[in-house]
């Protein structure tokens, strides 16, 4: 007796005309755009909260180093005075420094943010305040410090390229 399976062409699969795969890629690829487009370019929210300014209202002055070496690894201390030339305080601010090497030649950019400290007692065994807790008014000078790590080797142990690179105002 042959065997013949119940209900008949049970083990062929039925024929469809429609491709269903494509569909499902065209389907998927439409909620993409759709998902993408609706997205907001910016967080209003953030945008609104956050005040920056022109760099430019930060001046550094009195540049001093405390360089550290620990597990040949050298993290350096930038201390010194900042002075806010604007009309608002200053919440926060990003400095960089371009540390080079004997000929001259940059070996790292790194970008911290700056902490106060006490700029006339020069005690570096205080710890910082985040420039959020003590902002620096419009007109004053205050004591800084930006923490930079992992300094190469070939570092010449010259005071680095500073800039103010972003500044928030406080509302």
């Amino acid at each position: 007796m042959e065997h013949r399976p119940f209900p008949p062409n049970a083990t062929k699969p039925p024929q469809t005309r429609i491709p269903w795969p494509l569909i499902a890629l065209i389907i998927a690829a439409a909620l993409l755009i759709v998902t993408l487009w609706l997205t907001p370019r910016s967080n209003r929210a953030a945008t609104k909260a956050l005040n920056t300014s022109a760099p430019a209202q930060l001046v550094l002055s009195n540049v001093d180093l405390s360089p550290q070496t620990v597990n040949d690894q050298t993290n350096v201390d930038v201390y010194g005075e900042v002075t806010n030339t604007g009309t608002q305080p200053v919440a926060n601010a990003i400095v960089s420094a371009a540390f080079h090497d004997a000929e001259g030649k940059s070996i790292l950019v790194q970008q911290q943010p700056m902490e106060r400290v006490n700029a006339e007692s020069k005690d570096r065994a205080t710890a910082p305040k985040h420039l959020a807790e003590q902002p620096i008014e419009p007109g004053k000078t205050a004591g800084f410090r930006v923490s930079y790590t992992q300094i190469p080797a070939g570092w010449d142990h010259k005071p680095p390229d500073l800039s103010v690179l972003q500044v928030t105002l406080q509302k």
